[in-house]
């Protein structure tokens, strides 16, 4: 029996939420931490540790679509998406131990060899649960207004994990860098503590909240065409480039953003002020975003405030060596990215019923793939282009005050680099083409077409749905 039109339990909402916990805080982690324990703690060279993520670019390009497909063509009675996240998070503790073990010893090859397997299959185990997990954003209900709250709390707790996973990893690597806790004890906090905490959410996701989607009996097949295929939706093509523009802002931040205190500040700063800055930032701007949400087209939200953004990062670049002016524009940065940091996920059920109303089925695991391979190859690609900056410019972990060409390309790399991604996204919300107004007309003729009652239609509401398509191609 279909499951359609049933709405969610209570309490379903608070354990969909919960299991974003990883991520956004499993992506923040991993963001401030594993580039440096890759260079700083198990000391490969920047180049080399750049590989490593280049690697998992390379098989996230067939997993995340690949993963895609499997959940869309899976029929079980936990539904489509749910093994999937049960399986990742129970596998998921196990991945984080992994990766952040500090394997030593003087062997380059051994230690690269060990990297890019353990994170290949750390990859692998967040695709499983990030794809699953993105898919059912848009499946959880069938009631529009319910769906956008269950996936506006997700990120408050989303928001909340990045704030957690930023500043207490940054406090861990500066108490290692300090010498104040040992390699043993900077295993058991981030690599198992870590581990199980984002573990458990994960689990309790998949135990208690369900699908609520009209599973077709037709199955996928695994093709280039198929895969591609969301992307003949407009508004989520736009999407897209939307989340890559304040994604890639967050991953050249956070890549950077310890070595930059570290070594380019005077007097040295504190990666913790510095992160900690950003997320105070987002956590009061979010009531005030929220409340917008209700009467702004979103995309207004999203780039409102990036042109500000963007003249403080050109100061950043300038006077940024100060530590004191450093901490100010980091504090007008954030201000200026809130909006584009809280809003991507809030538009992508909407992208979702956008493109089934457009092409007569639903893509949530194909948008989803998307989505998270857009994230994770692009953030692995830029920490990758990262690790080559630094290693051309003379970056040395063994060195306690780098030399200046190093502490140029850390700062002019990270101000730079985020004025382009954040353009990218300014320029895709300013053609964003689903305004409230279209939101409302896709939602009315998608009832009409998911009950077979288009013929229904008037040959005013026949016109007013040909254009509504016309736009979104």
């Amino acid at each position: 029996m279909s499951n359609y039109t049933k709405t969610m339990k209570k309490g379903e909402k608070g354990f969909f939420a919960l299991a974003d916990f990883y991520g956004g805080g499993g992506q923040a982690l991993i963001g401030v931490l594993y580039f440096v324990f890759l260079t700083n703690v198990i000391k490969l060279q920047p180049a080399m540790a750049g590989i490593v993520t280049l690697i998992s670019e390379i098989w996230d390009a067939i997993s995340d679509p690949l993963m895609g497909v499997i959940s869309d063509n899976t029929r079980t009675k936990m539904g489509r998406r749910r093994p999937y996240i049960l399986a990742g998070g129970c596998l998921l503790a196990v991945a984080f131990a992994l990766i952040f073990f500090p394997i030593g010893g003087n062997n380059e090859t051994l230690k690269f060899i060990y990297c890019a397997a353990t994170y290949l299959f750390y990859n692998t185990i967040s695709t499983m649960i990030a794809v699953s997990y993105s898919s059912m954003s848009a499946e959880i209900s069938n009631v529009s207004e319910e769906r956008d709250k269950a996936n506006v709390l997700r990120l408050v707790v989303s928001t909340i994990s990045a704030a957690v996973c930023t500043l207490l990893p940054s406090l861990v690597i500066d108490a290692y860098n300090g010498g104040k806790i040992t390699v043993t004890a900077f295993y058991l906090i981030v690599g198992v503590g870590f581990g199980i905490l984002f573990a458990l959410p994960v689990i309790l996701c998949a135990i208690f909240v369900e699908e609520r989607v009209e599973v077709p009996e037709s199955k996928k097949k695994f093709s280039l065409g198929e895969v591609i295929e969301p992307l003949k939706n407009r508004s989520f093509r736009q999407l897209v480039g939307m989340y890559l523009g304040q994604a890639l802002c967050m991953d050249v931040f956070s890549a950077g953003v310890a070595m930059f205190a570290m070594y380019v500040t005077t007097p040295k700063g504190s990666t913790t002020v510095f992160l900690g800055i950003f997320i105070a930032v987002q956590l009061l701007a979010f009531p005030f975003i929220n409340k917008l949400i209700k009467t702004t087209n979103v995309n207004k939200i999203y780039g409102f405030g990036l042109p500000l953004s963007v003249v403080a990062l050109i100061a950043f670049a300038i006077f940024g060596s100060n530590l004191y002016v450093a901490y100010v524009c980091v504090f007008f940065v954030a201000v200026g990215f809130a909006g584009a940091q809280l809003t991507s996920w809030i538009m992508f059920p909407h992208t979702v019923d956008a493109g089934e109303l457009l092409v007569g089925k639903r893509q949530s695991g194909g948008c989803s793939a998307i989505m998270t391979f857009a994230r994770k190859s692009s953030s692995a690609l830029v920490i990758f282009l990262f690790s080559l900056a630094l290693e051309f410019t003379g970056y040395n972990a063994d060195l306690e005050i780098q030399p200046p060409s190093a502490q140029n390309g850390i700062k002019y790399v990270m101000a730079f680099t985020c004025i382009i991604f954040m353009i990218l996204g300014w320029v895709m919300a300013r053609r964003y083409v689903l305004s409230k107004e279209k939101n409302a007309q896709v939602e009315k003729y998608l009832a009409y077409q998911r009950e077979g009652r288009v013929e229904e239609l008037s040959p005013e509401e026949r016109s007013e749905l040909e254009a509504l398509k016309a736009s979104l191609k």
